[in-house]
């Protein structure tokens, strides 16, 4: 009975393992700033800026 040889199949493994590693990392690091970060950000920019107008608006007033 022979044993097949794991030369190729260790490096073929990590290759994978760190294909899909970066993979999923990337596409979640995605999600978060399109889908969490820059609407948070814009919201809060928002914000300030109509503050700041109602503020210069009672200022002239």
């Amino acid at each position: 009975m022979a044993v097949t040889p794991i030369t190729g199949m260790l490096r073929r493994r990590l290759v994978l393992d760190l294909s899909i590693g970066l993979g999923i990392g990337f596409t979640m690091a995605n999600v978060f700033w399109y889908g969490f970060h820059l609407p948070r950000t814009h919201a809060r920019d928002n914000f300030y800026t109509k503050l700041e107008a109602k503020r210069a608006e009672e200022a002239k007033e």
